[in-house]
């Protein structure tokens, strides 16, 4: 499961802290939620997860960057991962 990402966000960890808050989602990449070693990149590359209350694991791919066609939109792909897709 695959999803386009188009957002009028523009920085990258205002994106990330978004998606993490929005989601209810734990990343794994940072150490307690802290995205600010995002400064100053153009791309990110992440991993989240969440147990349901059913007890299902799901997993989070993100991968987006900052396009750079003058209005620094970002742009990319979240793929959703679970054992049960539903």
């Amino acid at each position: 499961n695959k999803v386009a990402v188009t957002t009028n966000i523009t920085d990258l960890q205002e994106f990330m802290q978004h998606i993490i808050t929005h989601t209810n989602m734990t990343c794994l990449n940072a150490k307690d939620d802290d995205v600010t070693s995002l400064e100053g990149s153009n791309f990110l590359a992440a991993n989240l997860y969440a147990r349901s209350v059913f007890g299902e694991d799901a997993l989070v791919n993100v991968s987006v960057e900052k396009k750079e066609d003058g209005d620094g939109k970002i742009g990319g792909y979240i793929r959703i991962r679970s054992k049960t897709q539903g």
